[in-house]
């Protein structure tokens, strides 16, 4: 099989990261589909060790623990749809996307937990008030006077309709965002109401309380990405108007921006970075089989 190089950098730098130790040679050694995912097998080859890496998501075995390709991709997959169900539980987005509605999300968090911890109607009733709670949280996270155009009354504290007006002005400005902008009103008049439906809904199921949790998902989701939408257009070269604008350096003609001041950079503490080197992501297991999934055929 012959990976191509960015392939073999990735895998070649998750090792490097991950086991502490320089790769010596590298090889895919098989690339199977198992549902929707693909899943490719690498065989590594360290200095003082040798892994399996699989993909979708990434993760490396020791071959000491993995003896077969075949066991450590069955292993892999279970693993892959154990840690799946486990993130369906916790906030569905990325931890910088998250920060920047702590508050909501949160909330979603605590509507999640109500979804999960019964089955009766009441159960599903309180995911609809948790889930309300949430978007007035996500009003509180975003209002602003500054949305409001010069002349107009702000709308109530608590008027999620009325805010969500504005912010999807301010996010989707101009003829050019008119559908962006126009969606993003929609999302937010339907999930209200159908939130504000599910607390009241005495016959109300798990896939009613799901599919709520879902909206709000969404239109969380679609505001932060708006939001980072918003700014990434408001960034470009003032020279010939190109986005490959990074750290106030266009890529493209090299303008420089003169009032670019660089995002301080999180440091870790040396604690941190001796804990993080000293506990790879080497899942330990005493397997040691060669059976394969045409074993079992029959």
């Amino acid at each position: 099989m012959r990976p191509s190089k960015r392939e073999q950098e990735a895998v070649r730098a998750y090792v490097r990261d991950q086991a502490n130790e320089e790769v010596v040679h590298l090889e895919k050694a098989a690339s199977e589909l198992v549902g929707p995912v693909r899943h490719d097998i690498w065989d590594v080859h360290c200095t003082g060790s040798r892994w399996w890496v699989v993909t979708e998501p990434m993760y490396l075995y020791s071959q000491v623990d993995f003896k077969s390709r075949d066991v450590v991709l069955t292993f892999h997959v279970g693993l892959a749809l154990r840690l799946s169900y486990q993130q369906e539980r916790e906030v569905p987005v990325a931890e910088p996307h998250a920060e920047l509605l702590p508050g909501s999300w949160r909330r979603w968090q605590q509507a999640f937990d109500a979804y999960d911890s019964g089955d009766e109607a009441e159960n599903f009733q309180a995911v609809g008030m948790r889930l309300r709670e949430c978007l007035v949280s996500f009003i509180d996270e975003t209002a602003d006077e500054s949305l409001v155009p010069d002349g107009t009354p702000p709308p109530k504290k608590a008027d999620f309709k009325g805010w969500v007006e504005h912010l999807a002005n301010r996010l989707a400005p101009g003829d050019s965002s008119a559908k962006l902008r126009s969606y993003l009103k929609a999302i937010s008049i339907e999930t209200w109401s159908y939130t504000n439906g599910l607390t009241h809904a005495k016959n109300a199921a798990r896939i009613d309380a799901e599919i709520a949790l879902k909206m709000v998902e969404h239109l969380l989701g679609m505001f932060s990405a708006a939001r980072l939408r918003h700014a990434r257009l408001s960034v470009r070269c003032e020279s010939c108007q190109s986005y490959r604008v990074v750290a106030g350096v266009c890529g493209h003609c090299g303008w420089v921006d003169a009032e670019y001041v660089p995002h301080p950079r999180r440091e870790i503490s040396e604690d941190e970075r001796a804990r993080r080197l000293a506990e790879p992501c080497t899942p330990s297991s005493d397997i040691s089989t060669f059976m394969t999934p045409n074993d079992f055929s029959g």
